[in-house]
């Protein structure tokens, strides 16, 4: 009875009865509370959280390392991307060169986002990672050595290259190379390519990317005044002073003339920009300073000794290997005209010539550097390089017995 009078006493709930309206009402209101709070906090952990960094990133492809040595002791690193446990597709390797006291890692392979390493080695081909006398991992000179700290462009076009074609083709057993030089990688190209020798016949098809013989409008014309206060140096602090300048690029204290020397700002992730410029960079031998410069006068790049003319018509004429000349529109080191002029001396039936900009069709202009590792690559310049690779990639007919 007592039990039947609390349950009838009003204000009190049944035992068996929902909870008081209020009461829901109540703790509704407490869960939709507690539910914007999360989301309020997730939402700004989300936008608070930093991307993480390009260099920190997992590579998509296996790579592995080498060392190839020179005839005169130099050991060479060489950098081989494939596909884990995929064999390549293709019929011929692809050397990729770097330019002046560039390490081929960090121009080629600086992020898997712009990586043209990572990108060629999706496509099924077997590509090679090289980096010269001097840069990167390669050897380099020492005060008490006997690597000496004087080398030139025709050291790079006489013992690196064919150093480094030797020992892919070994390593491949191919017969041929395709092969893709920057800046001044493709001038070390054209260089090979204009002694028509033994080691021309073993290049596949030619690609200079941002480069070209002829430097009379590039920026670094501005140093030839001061090209013979470089003998007083002992090697060039060229990669020294850009890797600390690295810190400011794209920054409140950065140089922005200096900047676009090597990038359009509007076409490269300033974290890509600046990695790459503390860590692409060694210093450069006086001798390839010295030899560099003659590229500013109108017959173009010369030997150190002046005694052959890099661009030479008559030679480069005889090149029947099929060519691709890039370059940026907004390229202040290689500019436009001087690839372009290049590009006609080569004799090859099958060449192409394109500069990157609007103009063209492109989204954005294109400098020296993003022409690599710009905002689009992988969907404006890099889809153009492998199609020019496997149009020219058939394979070479079986001698007959």
């Amino acid at each position: 009875q007592q039990q039947e009078e609390d349950a009838l006493t009003p204000g009190l709930p049944h035992p068996n009865s929902a909870r008081h309206p209020s009461s829901r009402s109540s703790s509704s209101r407490k869960h939709q509370k507690q539910q914007q709070q999360q989301q309020q906090q997730e939402s700004k952990q989300k936008y608070s959280q930093p991307r993480p960094h390009p260099l920190y990133l997992k590579p998509r492809h296996i790579k592995t390392h080498f060392k190839a040595t020179t005839s005169d002791g130099w050991k060479l690193h060489l950098i081989r991307t494939q596909v884990l446990n995929v064999p390549p597709r293709q019929h011929h390797p692809v050397i990729l060169c770097p330019g002046l006291g560039s390490s081929g890692a960090y121009s080629f392979d600086l992020s898997p986002n712009v990586s043209l390493a990572d990108y060629l080695a999706g496509k099924g081909w077997d590509v090679w990672t090289c980096e010269l006398r001097g840069n990167g991992a390669s050897d380099k000179p020492k005060l008490f050595s006997t690597r000496s700290r004087w080398w030139t462009i025709d050291d790079h076009v006489e013992k690196d290259v064919p150093t480094i074609i030797r020992f892919v083709l070994k390593e491949t057993h191919s017969q041929q190379v395709h092969f893709l030089g920057h800046s001044m990688g493709g001038m070390i190209l054209c260089g090979v390519m204009a002694r028509v020798d033994t080691t021309t016949a073993k290049i596949r098809s030619c690609i200079a990317v941002g480069s070209g013989l002829f430097l009379e409008d590039s920026w670094w014309r501005s140093f030839e005044r001061f090209k013979f206060a470089s003998h007083a140096f002992w090697i060039m602090p060229s990669g020294t002073l850009l890797r600390t300048y690295g810190k400011l690029m794209f920054g409140p204290w950065a140089i922005p003339y200096l900047d676009m020397l090597y990038f359009w700002p509007t076409n490269v992730d300033p974290q890509v920009g600046r990695a790459m410029m503390r860590r692409n960079f060694s210093n450069i031998s006086v001798g390839v300073i010295q030899q560099i410069s003659t590229a500013f006068q109108p017959r173009g790049l010369t030997s150190a000794d002046r005694k052959m003319i890099y661009a030479d018509p008559v030679r480069l004429n005889k090149v029947t290997a099929p060519a691709l000349f890039m370059v940026g529109d907004r390229d202040r080191m290689c500019p436009a005209e001087g690839a372009r002029k290049t590009w006609q001396m080569f004799g090859s039936p099958q060449k192409r010539f394109v500069c990157l900009g609007p103009a063209a069709g492109f989204s954005d202009h294109y400098g020296h550097f993003d022409i690599l590792m710009g905002k689009r690559v992988e969907r404006e310049v890099f889809p153009m390089l492998h199609d020019f690779l496997l149009q020219h990639d058939a394979p070479l007919p079986r001698p007959r017995l």
